[in-house]
């Protein structure tokens, strides 16, 4: 058996569970242009969905509508059943969205550890005169949250690399580092906006490996975008192709490969008759 068909077997079946995240008929425009049109969506709690396209087609939009860096110019966004389509990002954040993004956004002259740190965040209970203070109270949650950290750094094999600065560290684990960061907001849907981007092919299967490990521990519900197939198609149970801001396919790994419109556009296949 390869590892890539070990990775297969470890997608866990999507059972009939609640819809964590709806988008129903949402679309962004800026201007004249339409960068996502009447977007439909139903992810269900624990599902790896996949959302590919070209360069363009809206992908990472989506996600900035999600988490409100972009408004939505029309429809409706539902999180946990909540609508949250005019929610600002912090309280999209603390309801349980955390996202990575394409080009990484890390704080290159902090540590590894306190880079995760500041993930937590968006749950601190103390107020600025108990840090200042150094009240019991925030002692505790301060201990807390190293403890966690700890644990995030060691789920994503970075725990020795604690105390180097965040631009020292090579590309690949930096990403990790972005991922560790987005889990210290406790999440519940996560968003990888091309998490495998610069990676070689070990870092990749790594990759694979290590998002199907923390959906697992962390029960999670993830997107992901990625330009790499073989991340979509190894780890993803169902996958949404957009060209242009429209949904041109939606199915499993299997029937994305076997679309000819897909295959044609996206993945690469050269045309027979040429």
């Amino acid at each position: 058996m390869t590892k890539e068909t070990s990775l297969q077997d470890k997608k866990a079946p999507t059972q009939q569970k609640n819809v964590i995240l709806r988008m129903t008929n949402v679309t962004k425009k800026f201007g004249g242009i339409v960068a996502v049109s009447n977007f439909n969506l139903e992810l269900k709690e624990g599902e790896l969905l996949g959302l590919i396209g070209p360069n363009g087609a809206g992908k990472t939009t989506v996600f900035n509508l999600i988490t409100h860096v972009f408004p939505v110019t029309e429809g409706r966004i539902e999180f946990l059943g909540r609508d949250i389509t005019k929610l600002s990002t912090d309280k999209i954040i603390r309801l349980g969205v955390a996202r990575t993004f394409q080009n990484i956004r890390l704080f290159g002259s902090m540590t590894v550890e306190e880079n995760i740190l500041t993930g937590f965040h968006a749950h601190l209970k103390s107020n600025l005169f108990s840090s200042v203070a150094f009240l019991p109270s925030y002692q505790r949650e301060e201990e807390y949250f190293r403890a966690k950290a700890e644990e995030l750094m060691k789920d994503l094999g970075i725990e020795h690399l604690r105390d180097f600065k965040a631009t020292a560290l090579p590309y690949g684990l930096q990403r990790k580092l972005e991922i560790a960061r987005a889990l210290a907001t406790s999440p519940k849907l996560l968003l990888l906006d091309e998490p495998a981007a610069g990676m070689n092919p070990d870092e990749t299967l790594e990759l694979n490996e290590l998002i199907l490990k923390i959906r697992e521990k962390y029960g999670l519900t993830i997107i992901v975008i990625e330009h790499d197939m073989k991340v979509i198609m190894n780890i993803c149970e169902r996958i949404i192709v957009l060209d242009h801001g429209v949904t041109i396919a939606e199915g499993t790994p299997k029937e994305i490969q076997t679309n000819p419109e897909v295959i044609k556009a996206y993945l690469g296949a050269g045309d027979e008759d040429a």
